[in-house]
Parts: C-alpha cells; structure tokens; sequence
C-alpha cells in the first residue's frame, strides 16, 4: 500500500502559507484501518512500531513492559480508529496513545509494589 505524498507550496521563511491545507501523509493508513484492511494493520505496525517502541521504553525504563505498551498501544489505535478525528496527524494521535498506554504501566506497577499478599503467611497472619 502506497502512501501519497502532500506536496505544499512553502513560503520565503519554508513555511506552509496561512490557509494552506494540511494533508497527514497517513491517510491512506488511515482509511485503511477504517475499512478494516488487513494489510493496513501491517503498516501500522512496520510505520510505527520502532517510533512507539522508542517512546514506550523512555517511559518505562523497563523492555518487558515497553514492548506491551507498543503492543497495547498499537491494537488500541487500529480498534478505535473511528475515534481519530483527523483534527490533529495521525502519528501525534498514535503517540499519545502510547504515551498513556505507558503511563498506566507505570501506575499498574506502582500500585502492585503496595499489594499485600492474601497467601497465609507468616508474615501476614499473627495468631
């Protein structure tokens, strides 16, 4: 699946003139995922899946769980597609998932190291 290009006519300063309109260079990968096209879920991940993986270890400091976020992450941008409005690219969106995908990691973790085990024992039980 091939991805148009948007060429932009720039002003003196490299500029997108005020007005111009803005083409995310993702829609093709996007209206793929909207029609359920296997091959775009493919894309998804070859496009995005280094850049996530990237953003998910920075985060979590820990491969294990950066590898579950970019996995998390990935899914819940392919199933809830039809939220993405378009007001903002498609990669911000796929980031910002991420982003809070790696961030709810982090506050799983953080409240299973203040769990008290249920299993009896000693430690636990005084009688």
């Amino acid at each position: 699946m091939s991805v148009p290009q948007a060429e932009a006519t720039t002003g003196s300063a490299g500029r997108i003139p005020a007005g111009a309109a803005r083409v995310d260079r993702d829609a093709a990968l996007v209206e793929g995922l909207r029609k359920g096209d296997p091959t775009a879920t493919e894309l998804l991940l070859d496009t995005y899946g280094d850049r996530v993986y990237r953003l998910a270890i920075r985060i979590t400091g820990n491969e294990q769980d950066a590898e579950e976020v970019v996995q998390d992450a990935l899914w819940t941008a392919a199933r809830k597609i039809g939220m993405f409005k378009g007001e903002s690219a498609f990669g911000s969106w796929v980031y910002r998932i991420t982003a809070n995908t790696a961030y709810q990691k982090l506050r799983g973790r953080q409240s299973r190291k203040h769990e008290v085990p249920w299993d009896g024992s000693p430690a636990c039980v005084r009688r």
